[in-house]
């Protein structure tokens, strides 16, 4: 990480960070947006996992994988898009902060974990036919413990 160090220095002293941490409403809209986009991401996570795990009939999988995953990835984009943003203007303060690297760990699980489970055939057929496998709700239940880390974890920072 110190070979970063150069990279990480140099965005710190850049125009676009200067402005970032300047500005008396630039930097609150960045951090609105990043808020917008985790909600528009977790929150229909959250409710695809839950229902998955609850094992119910209602609503199907289908129905909701196709409500709510679309709102999840633009909920993503915009919590990157706003989150590199926030990184900027701080680099040297969030590069080196150990509850910021834990988070970004858990991003990465949580992304993993997504790209290996709507990969596989469970997944397929949990969708196709309403029934989730146990390997399906294992992912589930993986999925919920690593937002809900990342999301604890993105707050704790600002106490840090």
């Amino acid at each position: 990480m110190s070979s970063l160090l150069p990279i990480f220095t140099a965005l710190e002293h850049s125009a676009l960070s200067g402005t970032l941490r300047a500005s008396d409403w630039l930097y609150p809209l960045v951090n609105t947006l990043h808020i917008v986009g985790i909600a528009l991401l977790v929150g229909p996570i959250v409710i695809l996992d839950f229902r998955i795990l609850r094992r119910r009939a209602s609503p199907a999988v289908s129905v909701l994988a196709t409500t709510l995953l679309p709102t999840a990835r633009g909920g993503f984009a915009l919590a990157v898009c706003a989150g590199l943003l926030l990184f900027i203007a701080r680099p040297l303060d969030y590069a080196f902060n150990t509850l910021f690297q834990l988070k970004l760990t858990f991003i990465g699980l949580a992304l993993l974990n997504i790209a290996l489970l709507h990969r596989s055939a469970a997944w397929s057929m949990a969708v196709a036919n309403n029934r989730p496998a146990n390997g399906v709700r294992l992912a589930c239940g993986v999925s919920l413990l690593c937002w809900l880390m990342a999301l604890s974890l993105g707050r704790l920072i600002g106490y840090r």
